[in-house]
């Protein structure tokens, strides 16, 4: 008995010493996991505290490209242009960077422009946010004090900026005041203080949701003018420029601890007999966590430095990279060049075929280049289509071979997953040079050479050399002078002569000109594209309305046709305005024929068929120009109220020469009989494509064989059957030169 009772003794004892130690065990446990989600959640904080003020930084930055710019000094400073500021400043940013309010304040910080939610606002309302304003302000101006206006300028300067969170009202916004400064320095600060462009950004929920997206945080959510700290949240103090703490940023933060003890714990507890097993699991556990949450820190810097879609380093990782090698190179290391590579027609591929082809015919494009060049974390894809490729040298002509190499890689066929696809490819080329101190040397002059490349026609490959530098200023020079003479109404208007096969002149069509005080006659294959880059083809497109309108008045009886750009009939107002024309001027849109090309048709969507309806029901004609030059199908002729077809000149040049070609024409012309249109072909140059045309079936006509374009006073003395140079000058076909309303 004695010997069971110590026996039950000791199993109390042992018990007593298991229960003990277990509690001891789950009490040691408990603080271990506590203590590890303290520091997990400690390190996160760190990461996200950073990754605000660099997300501050770069919302800042947006503003960089408008403010520091010759034309900003010249429009802001110099004198202060409010149409400019108005598109450059205010609709911009708030289209393109999504803030709510801009201010431009001159040097005496007067505020001289102000736009806010997208409209422009008295100077009086700057007072609501100068309050909010005035820190970034004040250090922008100590830091243009600092740096002065005087010196020669050989480069472009750093941008002088300022950024911070202020509460403005009941919200809280990223406040930024850069300094207006030249880029290139054919532009000067007037006074001893340049203008100042003050910018605020809404930091609302979706801006929280794509900054919590970048660095995967859960139910991250915001607390204005509160900080207290939800209990079992992560949690960031946001200050303003004054260090006083305006919003608290709160997460749910990972608890790898919590999740190993709920884990770990009812193990423990069912299985006595084997504590150190269990022990020991706990640690390969805790082990575990651990590698998991260094996992999870590699993952986020890896997706901040590549592309989610192709794998490869993104923009951000190609400029570390950059500045690592240019620094390298300054001291005596390897020289590198920047290839800068655009998929031509990608666009088209992407919208017809839908984005999961594009994004299948972009990772197929990254894994050729990633081939090509020979390495890893040498090639880059930097937005949409654009990739760039870095290539070890030792001399310039090294980069050629490899620029041809990757146009002919990219343009063999695609195999996709529905079907083979072909495209081209631009390439502009930067080499480091010794006067190179930053890395956005090397690439702005890869991106200067592939704009060239593209302007150029593209399917080619450019490196970079300085003339493209006064090809850019060129390009701006341009667009002041078209800008400047758009306003003052002085560009000019020609008629090419249309005419029917009895030679009657039946039409005209307008056509701008335009001669330049600074560069001379431009041609319209220049200028028109430049407007519509710069934002002044609504002002182009009004002005050849107006003066086609106002002409047309002169020749009763004879069609006006007008070319109409995609982007005027992109524009929902476009139908308003051109019906208010026509009643303004007095025009009878029975008599004006819109042109329009086939990509409109193609790319317009609903919104512009809606267009195309109500411009056939106000009474204008609709006509395709440069037919079969581009989607030709009989899906949108039948669609579209279309009342004629206008054969490409490129099909009328090979008539004769090319069986292809007069099929094609003849072909054209019965499909326009079947669905009752009226056909005209353009570029006609030679008795001979007169004729064949004529046997064809075509029964108008335009080219030079008819007339080339002429002023209004030349198709006066036409329309009243006169002779002019320049027209019929041919004389087995120069028209008899009457109208068909005579």
């Amino acid at each position: 008995m004695e010997q069971r009772a110590k026996l039950k003794d000791q199993v109390w004892v042992v018990a007593a010493a298991g229960v003990v130690a277990i509690a001891l065990l789950a009490v040691t446990l408990q603080w271990m996991a506590a203590d590890f989600d303290r520091g997990a959640t400690a390190h996160e904080q760190s990461v996200v505290e950073n990754g605000m003020a660099a997300r501050i930084d770069e919302i800042g930055r947006q503003v960089a490209p408008q403010v520091a710019w010759d034309d900003a000094v010249l429009n802001l400073d110099n004198r202060m242009n409010l149409a400019w500021a108005r598109d450059n400043i205010g609709a911009y940013l708030h289209v393109t960077g999504g803030f709510e309010f801009a201010w431009v304040l001159d040097g005496e910080d007067r505020p001289a422009y102000g736009m806010n939610a997208g409209q422009d606002v008295p100077a009086a309302d700057y007072a609501r946010i100068s309050g909010a304003a005035a820190l970034v302000v004040e250090a922008v101006r100590r830091a243009e004090a600092e740096r002065g206006q005087t010196g020669i300028w050989d480069s472009p300067r750093p941008l002088i900026a300022a950024n911070a969170i202020e509460i403005i009202g009941a919200d809280l916004f990223i406040v930024s005041a850069s300094l207006v400064q030249p880029d290139f320095g054919t532009a000067r600060i007037k006074g001893l203080r340049a203008p100042v462009v003050v910018t605020g950004r809404r930091v609302d929920q979706a801006l929280v949701g794509t900054f919590s997206d970048r660095y995967m945080l859960r139910e991250a959510h915001l607390h204005l003018l509160n900080t207290q700290f939800e209990p079992g949240r992560a949690h960031v103090v946001i200050t303003n420029s004054a260090g006083r703490a305006v919003a608290t940023l709160d997460w749910n933060p990972p608890q790898p601890g919590a999740r190993l003890l709920g884990k770990v714990l009812p193990i423990i507890l069912a299985l006595l007999v084997v504590m150190l097993a269990v022990a020991l699991l706990g640690y390969r556990r805790a082990h575990a966590a651990a590698r998991a949450v260094l996992a999870s820190e590699q993952r986020a810097i890896h997706i901040a430095h590549h592309d989610g879609l192709t794998g490869l380093g993104n923009r951000h990782a190609l400029e570390e990279r950059l500045e690592a090698l240019v620094t390298a190179y300054r001291a005596g290391g390897a020289r590198y060049a920047l290839h800068c590579v655009d998929l031509d027609n990608f666009k088209e591929i992407n919208d017809i075929s839908g984005p999961s082809v594009g994004d299948e015919l972009l990772r197929t494009a990254a894994r050729r280049l990633q081939r090509l060049a020979g390495g890893p974390g040498l090639c880059f894809r930097l937005d949409g289509d654009e990739f760039a490729v870095l290539q070890r040298i030792t001399e310039d002509g090294e980069a050629r071979p490899l620029a041809e190499r990757i146009l002919e890689t990219l343009a063999k066929r695609f195999a996709l997953t529905i079907g083979r696809f072909q495209l081209t490819a631009s390439l502009g080329v930067g080499l480091m040079e010794p006067c190179d101190e930053v890395a956005g040397d090397v690439l702005r002059k890869a991106s200067l050479a592939l704009v060239s490349a593209k302007r150029e026609g593209r399917a080619r490959a450019l490196i970079f050399d300085p003339g493209m530098d006064e090809c850019m200023r060129r390009r701006r020079g341009l667009q002041d002078a078209l800008r400047r003479d758009l306003h003052a109404d002085a560009l000019t208007m020609v008629y090419q002569p249309q005419v029917d096969r009895d030679l009657n002149l039946i039409g005209v069509e307008a056509l701008v000109r335009w001669t330049s005080d600074e560069f001379g006659p431009v041609s319209p294959s220049v200028f028109v594209p430049l407007a519509e880059e710069s934002g002044m083809i609504e002002a182009l497109g009004a002005f050849t309305l107006k003066r086609a309108f106002e002409d047309s008045l002169r020749w009763p009886g004879l069609k006006m046709a007008v070319n109409v750009s995609a982007l005027q009939l992109r524009d929902p107002n476009f139908t308003d305005r051109i019906v208010a024309l026509a009643k303004d001027t007095g025009v009878e849109p029975s008599g004006v024929e819109l042109e329009l090309t086939e990509g409109i048709l193609i790319d317009g969507g609903d919104g512009s068929a809606r267009r195309l309806e109500a411009l056939k029901d106000a009474g204008f004609c609709l006509a395709i120009d440069d037919f079969g030059t581009g989607y030709s199908s009989l899906s949108y002729l039948s669609r579209f109220p279309i009342g004629k077809i206008k054969i490409d000149r490129s099909f009328v040049i090979d008539m004769g020469h090319s069986s292809s070609a007069d099929v094609l024409v003849s072909t054209i012309v019965q499909l326009g009989r079947s669905l009752k249109m009226r056909v005209i072909a353009e570029g006609v140059e030679t008795p001979e494509q007169w004729l064949r045309l004529a046997a064809a079936g075509c029964n108008e006509f335009q080219g030079y064989l008819a007339s080339r374009p002429v002023p209004a006073e030349a198709i006066d003395r036409l329309y009243a059957g006169e002779r002019v140079d320049g027209a019929g000058e041919d004389a087995r076909f120069a028209p008899a030169w009457r109208h068909a309303a005579a």
